[in-house]
């Protein structure tokens, strides 16, 4: 097959580190990751450690950092621990601000809200179309998506990694508009076998299902259930993994489209499947603007080995190691200007 052309992809879903954590990642090594990847528009999550995202003058501080770092095009999500919703107008009002990030469940940070008045307080306050993101299972992502259909918020459910959870979404779908969800390529392509053996490299929130979650998985994604993949990149050294408090996450921006691609060589997914999950629906989910004179060119015959020739993220890992992956990004033009040729920045 010839080279495909594709818009610049869109990731809603990563973890860059900066500022705070700049050993592990920052906004210069992450947004070469993702042009690497075929990315030319990120969304930045708001767990910074150890100042998460949640007033408006640290909002203001990270974009600025961002403007003088980044390779590619940049958003971000707000956050929130309950006691800032004065800043929400300033917050939704903001044309770089994409939602509001609402942890539900255990992951890095220290934004943990699980009472239910507190997010009751959060959805009523967060008066904007801008969707409000969940990192939420169980019978608190049941209780988030009632609190959307009472005062109308646009929600999308990150990272779905269980049965139940799938369930619950496809109900709310059925009964109530503006209820989105995504998915990671490693819930996709991984399986606790796999996370057992990485351990303790495989350490992730949501954690990894067995091989009947990861076929479930399949089959909502292929009906429409799922509406888009996030890489949830959540890049941590190998000695934060193995450290007594392992760091939850993995890296996923140069690994996304290699492993979609390895799905479309073996002809279980298609190309249009793939710009919708990486683009389309990305894009209208979370108004991001047109991105002018960008695409890129990928061969999606072409194989590589990943990590056969290092990664571009500061963390230098992947759980997808040794794998062969297809797609090989040839070229990204980013505002008419070639970033990537041939797997090389120029």
């Amino acid at each position: 097959m010839s080279l495909i052309k594709f818009p610049g992809l869109i990731d809603v879903h990563v973890h860059l580190r900066d500022p705070g954590e700049t050993n592990k990642e920052d906004y210069k090594s992450g947004t070469r990751a993702a042009v690497k990847g075929g990315f030319t528009y990120v969304l930045d999550m708001p767990n910074n450690k150890p100042y998460p995202i949640v007033s408006f003058e640290r909002l203001l501080e990270k974009i600025q950092l961002a403007k003088e770092k980044t390779v590619c095009n940049i958003g971000f999500h707000y956050g929130t621990d309950g006691n800032n919703l004065n800043s929400f107008p300033k917050a939704y009002s903001c044309p770089k601000i994409f939602g509001l990030k609402v942890y539900c469940g255990k992951t890095t940070g220290e934004l943990l809200i699980d009472n239910p008045s507190v997010l009751d307080r959060i959805f009523k306050a967060w008066d904007s179309i801008k969707p409000i993101l969940l990192h939420a299972e169980g019978d608190i992502l049941h209780y988030c998506l009632e609190l959307a259909r009472t005062y109308n918020r646009h929600v999308h459910v990150c990272h779905v990694a269980s049965i139940s959870d799938l369930t619950t979404i496809q109900h709310a779908k059925e009964s109530q508009k503006n209820v989105y969800c995504g998915v990671t390529p490693s819930h996709l392509y991984l399986t606790d076998q796999d996370a057992e053996k990485l351990s303790p490299l495989g350490s992730v929130r949501p954690p990894i299902g067995n091989k009947e979650t990861q076929d479930a998985l399949w089959d909502a994604i292929k009906i429409g259930l799922i509406d888009l993949i996030e890489s949830d990149h959540a890049p941590h050294r190998k000695e934060d993994k193995r450290s007594n408090n392992h760091a939850y996450g993995f890296p996923g921006l140069e690994t996304t489209l290699g492993l979609l691609c390895r799905s479309l060589h073996e002809k279980k997914i298609t190309l249009s499947d793939i710009q919708k999950w990486l683009y389309e629906n990305p894009k209208r989910i979370f108004q991001i603007p047109d991105q002018d004179h960008t695409y890129i060119e990928f061969d999606p015959d072409k194989s590589f080995i990943a990590g056969q020739n290092g990664y571009e993220t500061k963390c230098g890992w992947s759980p997808f190691d040794g794998w062969e992956l297809f797609g090989k990004v040839e070229t990204v033009v980013l505002r008419n200007r070639i970033f990537v040729s041939g797997r090389i920045f120029v």
